[in-house]
């Protein structure tokens, strides 16, 4: 596919999802407005108490995509889905429960499903959404592909081996230094983004592996074979350049 249509096509669902989003998240915060008021709370607070319920489940989608992006580890992950799946069960919960029968008019098992269905569009358009506005943020080459040159890996090894009077590398020094004249961007780009992964676990005290590596750089768009991989982490300091053969 042509690079302009697809990353047309990307921009255009995830605006369709997020607007899409938005109109169920309005239709959310009716049904929990009408649940506040027949649950003595007066009239600003019935009009407050919706935007407390579906807060959560905005900003934990928002923090699950930081996560994604910047390749949190798992249990560093948990919290924005806790919160996530949290505002999702209290904003069903307060939705179906607004639902009333009326004299002649039981509440049906439909009605109840249509209720459900504001909170759970909202999540998944949310969801939807920011997983394709992720996939804009790294673009494939013409063949699907992140290619790696091996003279760029070498250079890039070279420039990020720490001096030997320092005991690691700068983070600010070896982004500069993966931004020199001549070398590939995506090259470049891809091992800016493995170096910042690097730096991320070592700061929080996590134990980086090729695997979690390779995991999070595909996570962030990159493609790459098993062998590039194993450049990839000697060019960053992973693992001793004499192990990469």
């Amino acid at each position: 596919m042509n690079p302009r249509t697809r990353l047309t096509a990307l921009y255009a669902i995830g605006a369709i999802a997020i607007l899409a989003s938005a109109d169920a998240l309005a239709h959310s915060y009716t049904g929990l407005y009408d649940w506040a008021s027949t649950h003595r709370l007066n009239a600003w607070q019935s009009l407050s108490w919706p935007a407390e319920i579906d807060v959560f489940l905005v900003i934990g989608e928002l923090a699950l995509y930081v996560a994604y992006l910047d390749g949190w580890s798992g249990r560093h992950k948990l919290w924005p889905w806790l919160t996530t799946v949290t505002g999702l069960v209290v904003s069903v919960v307060g939705n179906v429960g607004h639902i009333q029968s009326l004299p002649g008019q039981p509440v049906t098992l439909a009605d109840r499903l249509t209720a459900a269905t504001s909170p759970v569009a909202a999540f998944a358009g949310l969801t939807i959404g920011l997983l394709v506005l992720k996939m804009t943020r790294h673009q494939p080459t013409a063949n699907g592909e992140t290619t790696i040159a091996p003279a760029g890996i070498i250079l890039a090894s070279r420039l990020l081996t720490p001096d030997p009077l320092s005991r690691e590398p700068d983070s600010a020094s070896t982004v500069r230094a993966l931004r020199v004249p001549g070398s590939d961007q995506q090259d470049a780009h891809l091992l800016e983004d493995a170096n910042e992964i690097l730096q991320g676990a070592r700061a929080r005290g996590d134990k980086m592996s090729q695997r979690s590596l390779a995991v999070q750089l595909r996570n962030r768009g990159h493609r790459f074979s098993n062998a590039q991989l194993r450049g990839i982490a000697g060019a960053i300091g992973l693992v001793p350049e004499s192990r990469v053969a």
